[in-house]
């Protein structure tokens, strides 16, 4: 959202069409809501726009900012250790509030953006623009911000392909035919495939149109999504996403689609398979029978939605926030299920023996799914004594809708005493597994609490009897 559109939503709070003093709730649902990493609202700002950083989870409720780096000043030469060094602090900081991050680089924000799209045709007439002539420029920016991508992988959710043309949003640049065209298929690809150099595997990078994931990673070959096989892995179409900033808007999203329904249906078709597995980024705009809460539901869902921008469109959003969907507030029903939504229906433990049984269902009632990877584990504690076993399962592969039935067998070790243990289920950060904020919150159907400091979901207690020989070395799961 840029600075004219930002005032404008704050103007429209004061005006009456809604207020949110947090992003996550309008206060209408009795529906559990918890905060989860990846997951829910966004809020965006420039990297040396961060006053509020430290209050987006305890004032805001959200757990992701979109990092927009404002690269004005670097037309003509690589980016200064000054620039690179904000950047990096941004990061820093982002870790310390416990906050992952959504990246992307432009040459105009602010008031500069809104004069390189407003007056386009008039710049280019006079030779004035506002990013780089020469793509190499572009391509060496790319590469500089490399080692920031890698230093700080294990918040960066996304990156957005930014760079060109106003705001980063691919259109109206030097790099494309006219004002509001698409860049050139040939910068497009010199662009992605530098960010997939650049950008580490684990991170996918988002681009403003579906058609552009299929010109880069599926060009010549198959126009399939991305399928369970190829998730998660190093193949473009694995880790190219899709970002749209005029969602639900019209017809075409503002462009984002072709024209005709029938286009506007195979695309979504298109977009439900690639966002089973990679991240679903986007801000409403202008207001629409398309955003009405009915009809955006069903929307969010079939695009599996993982964030949304919370302060824009505020007409939009207010919308919601004055509609009812199933008993619900429409905001709170919409914000509740943004990405995942893992409700724990059952954890049942029973002993045989040295071996501990866990009969457990889970189901994904969100809109999206969990796509950073996680630690599963179980945990036992007893006092100071702890034991973990990591438990072979990546929940990334939970389907939505779609319960998670499961029983697994540990063996438990030799050494450990008799009594009664609170058990936990742990879905952590593999690189940040002692900071809670990046671990995942179960919604509990039945017993069951959110242990915040431990960043462990506590689901009771187990009564251990002796074991009477046998045991393991070790707590461990037992392979079937």
């Amino acid at each position: 959202m840029n600075t004219i559109a930002r005032i404008f939503a704050l103007t429209a709070i004061a005006a009456g069409t809604l207020f949110f003093p947090y992003c996550a709730s309008a206060g209408g649902s009795h529906e559990q809501d918890v905060l989860n990493p990846e997951r829910g609202w966004y809020i965006a700002r420039e990297t040396d726009d961060l006053d509020e950083l430290n209050e987006f989870r305890t004032k805001r409720n959200v757990t992701v900012f979109l990092m927009e780096a404002n690269l004005t000043g670097f037309l003509t030469g690589p980016l200064s250790t000054a620039k690179l060094n904000e950047i990096d602090r941004a990061f820093d900081r982002a870790r310390a509030a416990g906050l992952s991050v959504i990246f992307r680089a432009a040459y105009t924000y602010g008031d500069e953006a809104d004069d390189a799209y407003e007056n386009y045709n008039k710049n280019k007439n006079n030779n004035k623009f506002f990013e780089p002539t020469d793509i190499n420029i572009i391509l060496g920016h790319v590469e500089q911000l490399g080692n920031i991508f890698h230093k700080h992988e294990d918040i960066l959710f996304n990156v957005q392909a930014g760079f060109f043309g106003p705001w980063g949003e691919w259109h109206s640049s030097y790099y494309s035919p006219g004002q509001n065209e698409p860049i050139r298929t040939q910068y497009q690809r010199q662009l992605i495939n530098k960010l997939l150099e650049a950008v580490p595997q684990s991170v996918t990078i988002a681009v403003r149109r579906p058609e552009y994931i299929r010109t880069v990673a599926v060009a010549g070959s198959s126009s399939d999504p991305v399928s369970a096989e190829e998730a998660f892995g190093p193949s473009a179409i694995a880790r190219l996403a899709f970002h749209n900033d005029a969602l639900m808007s019209d017809d075409t999203d503002m462009d984002t689609y072709p024209y005709g329904k029938s286009q506007r249906e195979a695309e979504l078709r298109w977009v439900h398979g690639q966002t089973r597995f990679t991240p679903m980024v986007a801000e409403t705009n202008l207001p629409s029978n398309y955003n009405n809460t009915k009809n955006a539901v069903e929307t969010l869902d079939t695009i599996n939605i993982q964030l949304l921008n919370c302060e824009y469109h505020p007409r939009v959003l207010g919308k919601w926030q004055h509609s009812n969907y199933k008993g619900v507030n429409g905001y709170d029903y919409i914000g509740l299920r943004l990405g995942y939504r893992f409700v724990l229906n059952r954890a049942e433990l029973s002993q045989q023996g040295d071996i501990l049984n866990l009969d457990l269902q889970i189901t994904n009632e969100g809109f999206g799914h969990l796509l950073k990877k996680k630690k599963f584990e179980l945990v036992l504690k007893n006092g100071s004594q702890t034991y973990r076993a990591a438990i072979n399962e990546d929940a990334r592969f939970w389907d939505k809708d779609v319960p998670v039935i499961r029983n697994y067998r540990f063996r438990l070790p030799a050494e450990i005493r008799a009594g009664n243990w609170d058990a936990y289920l742990g879905l952590s950060s593999e690189s940040l597994p002692t900071r809670p904020e990046y671990s995942v919150q179960f919604i509990f159907a039945n017993n069951g609490s959110w242990e915040p400091v431990l960043g462990l979901n506590r689901i009771g207690s187990a009564a251990l009897s002796a074991l009477t020989g046998g045991g393991g070395a070790v707590f461990e799961q037992i392979a079937e």
